[in-house]
């Protein structure tokens, strides 16, 4: 296995080789399959797409610890102007040494129709095998809102991305389904630039209960050129307030030897 992949391979991290993706996965899109392109978020769209927050307005700071040693962090204000934005900071340390991957990003974003919003998501990465080493890029994000259904676009690494740290030209598509605000079925598709065919696609579910509370599950599998296509399920749970929300989720491989993934979230709005 390559050293420069060690940004993916932290099992206990947000993202990982086994998903092939080249960038950061937070909590609740780990939790349903890696599926929320199309989603409206807030926190978690700093991580995935930088226009899932376009459409709320909130002032909310969450923290994620995902066993046994990494971490995330992040500030979204989508409340104090129309022009709305967020920040977030992490770091995967690889439970088999010392070596450490760290990253920030801040996201800029807007409402552009009553349907239509868009956003950049600026991104700098250090660390790895090499302490000194570090890159810089962009995403782009776009979501459209359309009542019951969302769908969103994302490209990501605008100016090519860092083969050292398997950063890569990509672009992820998805959408989202919701039936009487309780019930949501997603679903996205991700792949690189240089081949367009997707490499990963992932499906997710959330039902959100009237009680304070959500289930969400998710699959994923992969199309890999060695042929071994590796699945995964996963779940969480939410408990939800309007002001402290907690979160859990965990990923269970299908393949013998990984192990399951269990990361632990919280939520504070103002």
């Amino acid at each position: 296995m390559r050293a420069g992949l060690l940004y993916s391979i932290l099992i206990g991290s947000l993202s990982s080789l086994v998903w092939g993706y080249s960038d950061f996965v937070p909590l609740r899109e780990r939790a349903q399959g890696h599926s929320l392109t199309g989603a409206i978020q807030t926190n978690d769209s700093v991580y995935s797409n930088p226009a899932g927050s376009t459409f709320g307005t909130t002032y909310s700071v969450d923290g994620t610890f995902a066993f046994p040693k990494s971490f995330s962090t992040s500030i979204v204000d989508t409340r104090t102007s129309s022009v709305g934005g967020g920040i977030g900071y992490f770091r995967e340390q690889n439970p088999a040494s010392s070596l450490t991957m760290q990253g920030l990003r801040l996201s800029l974003g807007s409402k552009v129709t009553e349907n239509l919003g868009i956003a950049l998501a600026g991104k700098a990465i250090w660390g790895g095998t090499n302490p000194n080493s570090s890159f810089k890029d962009v995403d782009a994000g776009a979501l459209w809102n359309l009542g019951t259904l969302t769908a969103g676009i994302v490209l990501r690494n605008f100016f090519g991305g860092r083969e050292e740290f398997s950063q890569k030209r990509e672009l992820s598509v998805g959408a989202r389904m919701g039936y009487s605000d309780t019930v949501y079925f997603s679903a996205s598709a991700h792949s690189q630039l240089n081949r367009f065919a997707p490499y990963e696609y992932g499906f997710g579910a959330e039902y959100i209960s009237p009680w304070y509370f959500s289930l969400m599950g998710g699959y994923r599998f992969q199309r890999q050129p060695s042929g071994k296509n590796p699945s995964y399920w996963s779940t969480g749970l939410s408990f939800l307030s309007p002001r402290l929300s907690v979160h859990y989720a965990v990923e269970f491989p299908q393949q013998p030897n990984e192990e399951s993934s269990h990361l632990l979230g919280a939520t504070m709005l103002f």
